[in-house]
C-alpha cells in the first residue's frame, strides 16, 4: 500500500468541481433537492465542512452516479490521510503478542 504525497481532495470538491461547476443549469439547490435534503446541509458537504455519512452516499449513488461505496471510499481516503497528519505513530508502540500469555 502507498501513501499519498499530498492531501486528496474533499468529496465536496470532487462534487463541486465535476458535477455543478462545468453546468450553467446545475445547482447547489437544485442536486440538494433531488438529494432530499437542505440546501445547507449539502453545502456544508461541498465546503468541505461535513463528511458523506452511509446515507448520503446512497442518495449521491441514485442523483450523481458511481456507487455508494465509491462515495464512501473517497470520504475515507480524505479523513484517512487528515488523520495521518494529526497522529504521530512514532508515540505509539506495537503490542508483542506473540509474549501474552
Amino acid at each position: 500500500m502507498s501513501l499519498q504525497p499530498h492531501s486528496p481532495s474533499h468529496p465536496g470538491e470532487l462534487i463541486h468541481r465535476t458535477y455543478i461547476e462545468p453546468y450553467d443549469s446545475i445547482t447547489i439547490a437544485g442536486i440538494a433537492r433531488e438529494l432530499g435534503v437542505n440546501k445547507s446541509t449539502f453545502s456544508r458537504l461541498i465546503a468541505g465542512q461535513s463528511a458523506i455519512s452511509s446515507d448520503m452516499a446512497v442518495k449521491l449513488s441514485a442523483v450523481l452516479g458511481r456507487s455508494a461505496e465509491s462515495w464512501l471510499q473517497l470520504q475515507e481516503q480524505y479523513d484517512l490521510w487528515q488523520s495521518r497528519q494529526k497522529i504521530n505513530i512514532n508515540d505509539f508502540s506495537r503490542l508483542d503478542f506473540s509474549k501474552a500469555s
